[in-house]
């Protein structure tokens, strides 16, 4: 019998045969991609001269479509004396919010890093079983409700359990509670509010606004009803979901002037798409003391005190009365970083009014305690040498377009709060560029980015940025830079400062 042996092929043989076999089933598709690499970064600026410096600045700012806005730029060493660069330094121009430097540099000196504002309830004489307290407020623009529920639980812990009668007395701050000076439109808006003595949640109130079914009215709401003192006229709209939403709520009429011919109306327009969550809108109360009061009885109700009658008095003497119950505020660097970080106009407003307070004319004459703050901020100005024909002051927060201030005011107000004690203070205050407050989403990527601390300053046709840089290659230096009278958007224009930034972030000496 033939034995029949099958030749084996080598291994080798075998695999091969059967990789060129999976080779010629693979589909197109199924190749491997091409691996693209990123491009590369682009190389970093080349550093500028300091002596360069006027000519690269110039050659932004006379760009054919720069050449009609109104430029004041001033830069100088820190612990120089004459600027590195001046383009109309010493002429006068509208600020807007940087006036918030002046004002909380003169709050430091003259009220202290570490004073607070107190809100205070004084016991005073009554007759049965029934309490009769004084509330006194000092314009702590932090209290909210949480602080009257904080004061209501003290009353309640000492056990007053009933109160005859509530005097609350309004006139710590003296004079006009809104500044004649701010324009119309901003009067019905939360960051234009009264400032007064006896402040709860910053004076506004918001309206929280909701979808309806498309094509009907929005829902509206007040955040705390029992504050509500304006009338709604809802012209507004749900819209689908696939369309952009857009809501304002304005009023055509100043609430001081409106307030005694009837509720004074705001107007809810634009639209808001469907299946989108509730938006806020923050309005001023139009009597913030009854406000107060409102909301000082809501707590004193929470804790199961019983409360009779209230009244509105002024200028009470509490000398020889005893507190019982008493809030602070945050200490005044707080307060300060608070204004600067966030651009708080309520807040700049009552630090001015603080400054007023502590003048010595204060106790002894009727004059308005914001002429006072600016007086007081204008002696203590001269003190650290800003030159007193450089600047005019209307108001502590750049609202008012009243106000007229020299770049170089910035410059010398800035080079003198570094040698002062509380000058690190003043500095940590400021937004840090592509970090914090109103500067975090500027410079960001850029050389610029960390090492910018400054106020920023925007209304229409205005745009400014003081403080200070620390270049990489360079001394420290401190700066401003106001433009006005342009008719640009300010995202438009905020971009070319910034861009004036970075150049100064690559400035060396050679």
């Amino acid at each position: 019998m033939q034995q029949i042996v099958q030749k084996q092929q080598p291994i080798a043989t075998t695999f091969g045969w059967l990789f060129l076999q999976l080779l010629t089933t693979i589909p197109a598709q199924a190749q491997p991609a091409q691996f693209t690499a990123p491009p590369p970064p682009p190389p970093p600026l080349p550093a500028v001269c300091a002596n360069q410096l006027p000519t690269a600045i110039n050659s932004i700012i006379d760009r054919p479509e720069l050449r009609r806005y109104r430029w004041g730029i001033v830069i100088k060493e820190l612990n120089g004396t004459n600027p590195i660069y001046n383009h109309d330094g010493d002429r006068l121009f509208i600020p807007a919010s940087n006036v918030k430097l002046i004002t909380t540099a003169v709050a430091l000196r003259q009220l202290g890093a570490t004073t607070r504002l107190r809100t205070s309830v004084y016991k005073l004489p009554s007759t049965g079983n029934s309490s009769n307290l004084l509330v006194v407020g000092r314009g702590d623009p932090s209290l909210t409700i949480t602080g009257l529920q904080s004061i209501a639980q003290q009353l309640k812990q000492r056990g007053e359990r009933q109160i005859g009668q509530i005097s609350f007395d309004d006139s710590y701050f003296r004079g006009e509670q809104i500044n004649g000076d701010w324009e119309w439109g901003d009067l019905s808006t939360d960051y234009a509010p009264a400032i007064n003595s006896l402040m709860l949640n910053q004076n506004s109130n918001p309206l929280i606004v909701s979808q309806q079914q498309i094509g009907m009215p929005l829902q509206y709401a007040w955040k705390n009803s029992s504050l509500n003192n304006w009338q709604v006229d809802n012209q507004s709209l749900t819209v689908p979901a696939n369309q952009n939403s857009n809501i304002n709520a304005f009023s055509s009429a100043v609430p001081k002037v409106i307030a005694s011919f009837g509720k004074p109306t705001v107007k809810l327009t634009g639209k808001l798409a469907f299946n989108t969550n509730p938006t806020q809108i923050d309005l001023p109360v139009l009597n913030p003391v009854e406000s107060f009061i409102t909301g000082f009885r809501q707590s004193l109700t929470k804790s199961e005190i019983t409360i009779g009658t209230t009244r509105i008095v002024t200028g009470q003497n509490t000398i020889s009365l005893p507190e019982i119950a008493a809030i602070d505020s945050p200490p005044i660097a707080e307060l300060i970083n608070e204004t600067n970080q966030k651009s708080n106009n309520v807040y700049a407003e009552v630090l001015l009014r603080s400054i007023g307070h502590t003048h010595p004319e204060h106790a002894t004459s009727n004059e308005d305690t914001s002429n006072l703050g600016i007086a007081l901020v204008k002696q203590r100005l001269t003190e650290m040498g800003v030159d007193p024909q450089s600047y005019r002051i209307s108001d502590g927060s750049g609202l008012s377009r009243h106000n007229l201030v020299a770049p170089i005011s910035f410059v010398q107000l800035l080079s003198a709060m570094e040698r002062t004690p509380t000058g690190q203070i003043y500095r940590d205050s400021l937004p840090l560029s592509g970090v914090s407050g109103s500067l975090r989403n500027r410079m960001k990527g850029t050389l610029a980015q960390g090492i910018v601390r400054a106020k920023t300053g925007s209304m229409s046709g205005v745009v400014s940025l003081s403080g200070y840089i620390n270049p990489p290659e360079y001394s420290p230096l401190v700066f401003s830079i106001i433009l006005n009278q342009h008719d640009r958007s300010t995202s438009q224009m905020v971009k070319i400062v910034d861009e004036i930034m970075v150049l100064l972030a690559r400035v060396k000496k050679c």
